[in-house]
């Protein structure tokens, strides 16, 4: 286990996507060197789930995203002790990097696993999916690419579902909700994020939704 934010190791720097490097957009292709499918996971958190996946599904590039320095600094240290090739980290405002970085069509699929439910109601503005968000979600992402989402707090998953389907962009393909307790990491899936684990433990009810992004042929080309 990471003890401190405060370690170092050279390979961070080769997993490391510098914002002053981004030249207008992302450029996948010549980020990994390669035209393999991109997923993006928004709020990486300490890489849990990230990591997992891109081991498993080498064929696949991922970036992971996290605004916190401090947060995104343990992801990388944990993913220099094996180096993937196909995972890059990005620390910047998730909302910014969907909005103005990423290209039309390239993205095969967004993970957004437990983010930050805001539960007062004046902080309802501050959640993720707005209205624009989403519009470019689904505009980034390539016919038939996904949106998938995971939470513990039933106000705000209800909220969230309510919002992407509201915007006529995406549709639900599947739905589910886990009540499974565990009691220690090493019982949880390979891909569980930190905080799904966390939850589990807890035995807090875990709802999911996978959407997939409807006929582009309406969208803007950007």
């Amino acid at each position: 286990m990471v003890k401190t934010i405060y370690e170092y190791d050279p390979v961070m720097d080769d997993l490391w996507i510098s914002p002053g490097d981004i030249d207008e957009r992302l450029d996948f292709q010549a980020i990994f060197g390669n035209d393999a499918p991109v997923e993006i996971e928004i709020g990486c958190g300490k890489g849990r789930f990230i990591l997992a996946e891109c081991q498993h599904r080498p064929e696949v590039n991922f970036i992971a995203i996290e605004r916190s320095l401090k947060i995104i600094r343990i992801a990388l240290l944990r993913a220099a002790k094996f180096s993937p090739q196909n995972l890059r980290f990005l620390c910047l405002d998730a909302d910014f990097t969907v909005k103005l970085l990423i290209k039309s069509r390239s993205v095969t699929a967004y993970h957004v696993y437990f983010p930050d439910p805001w539960p007062k109601d004046r902080h309802h503005k501050r959640r993720l999916f707005n209205p624009r968000l989403l519009q470019k979600m689904a505009e980034t992402l390539l016919p038939q690419g996904k949106l998938k989402l995971k939470s513990d707090h039933a106000e705000y998953y209800n909220d969230a579902c309510d919002r992407i389907l509201d915007s006529g962009l995406f549709e639900r393909v599947s739905e589910h909700q886990s009540h499974e307790v565990i009691e220690d990491f090493d019982e949880a899936d390979r891909g569980a994020s930190h905080y799904e684990i966390k939850w589990r433990k807890e035995a807090k009810t875990i709802f999911s939704s996978e959407f997939q992004v409807k006929s582009q042929s309406n969208l803007s080309e950007k």
